[in-house]
């Protein structure tokens, strides 16, 4: 009988020093919206040493008196670190929310592809390069040679050239101007006359062969042409041009950009004048054009006001002569 006792005592001494001597934490990790509980989530609690919740979305970590720092990781989910205190003997209770991480919807709008991260075939102009070869063409002469690309000006008035590219005409073309389209919205035509004096500030213009991925109503199936203008990032600079050609014409242009102000500030402009008699009988011209834009740096975004115009007069041949 004495042994049974003593049986007895030995066992509650132990299990005393269990209850005791035990302390940690335990928890249950849920989802901060809906309340489901996630199964798998990681805790870390120190260097190399972790858990991860249960089926039931919970977890217990036995641990030893002191001050953890505990980093809850989920995937999907935006991560987040508890400080907890763990006393002698005693078991912390706590629930973790994680909120899910909120994916911000991606615009394509004025973007320009980059080599070897945009997985779309595309050409850039150069400033230079509109200088060599455009001369007092329309703008979209100056991609004749760009592969894959057909422009021509024949068979109609003054700023009646048309473009296809990859077999697309003109309008399954998108044109831009700053991210900006220009299609007529009716029958997605551009009309060139309209942009003549562009090539002054012209800072470059890509070329995208192939189906577009803009969420703007743009006819983009062919293609897509951006017309970038100078800006803040550009240097200052004033351009003049004086243009004469056959059959009468003359052209006028001058180009302005101020570079970047003080104050993150910016101005580029642009005016032109043109009068031809036409190298077809009754094809003469005279236009003007007129462009603006304001710049303003605000911390990593840019806010761009711009304005144009192009008061005009032209004669097109509106007949063709049968053999």
């Amino acid at each position: 009988m004495r042994k049974f006792h003593h049986f007895l005592f030995w066992i509650f001494l132990m299990s005393g020093f269990t209850v005791v001597g035990q302390s940690g934490i335990r928890g249950v990790v849920r989802d901060a919206i809906d309340g489901e509980t996630l199964i798998g989530a990681n805790i870390v609690y120190g260097e190399g040493l972790g858990t991860a919740t249960d089926l039931d979305g919970q977890f217990e970590i036995p641990l030893e008196p002191g001050s953890y720092t505990l980093k809850f990781s989920y995937v999907g989910y935006e991560n987040l670190t508890r400080k907890v205190t763990v006393k002698s003997g005693q078991w912390v209770e706590i629930k973790v929310d994680l909120r899910s991480t909120i994916l911000g919807e991606v615009e394509v709008v004025a973007d320009l592809a980059i080599d070897r991260e945009t997985p779309v075939a595309f050409s850039n102009i150069t400033p230079k390069q509109v200088q060599r070869e455009l001369a007092s063409q329309d703008l979209p002469m100056v991609l004749n040679t760009t592969p894959g690309i057909y422009a021509t000006q024949q068979g109609g008035g003054d700023g009646d050239a048309r473009i296809n590219i990859r077999g697309f005409s003109q309008r399954n073309v998108a044109v831009m101007v700053d991210g900006i389209p220009v299609n007529d919205m009716e029958n997605g035509w551009v009309y060139w006359s309209n942009w003549f004096g562009l090539d002054m500030i012209t800072q470059r213009m890509q070329v995208q062969r192939g189906l577009g991925v803009s969420k703007l109503a743009i006819p983009s199936v062919g293609g897509t042409i951006n017309i970038m203008t100078r800006g803040l990032d550009s240097k200052k600079q004033t351009r003049i041009k004086q243009e004469v050609g056959n059959n009468g014409f003359l052209r006028t242009s001058i180009g302005y950009n101020s570079g970047r102000l003080p104050g993150d500030w910016g101005v580029t402009l642009a005016g032109s004048f043109k009068r031809g008699d036409g190298w077809v009988d009754n094809t003469w011209t005279e236009g003007y054009f007129y462009y603006f834009k304001i710049d303003k740096q605000l911390g990593d975004h840019l806010l761009s006001l711009s304005g144009f115009g192009a008061p005009q007069q032209h004669a097109q041949r509106s007949w063709k002569v049968t053999i």
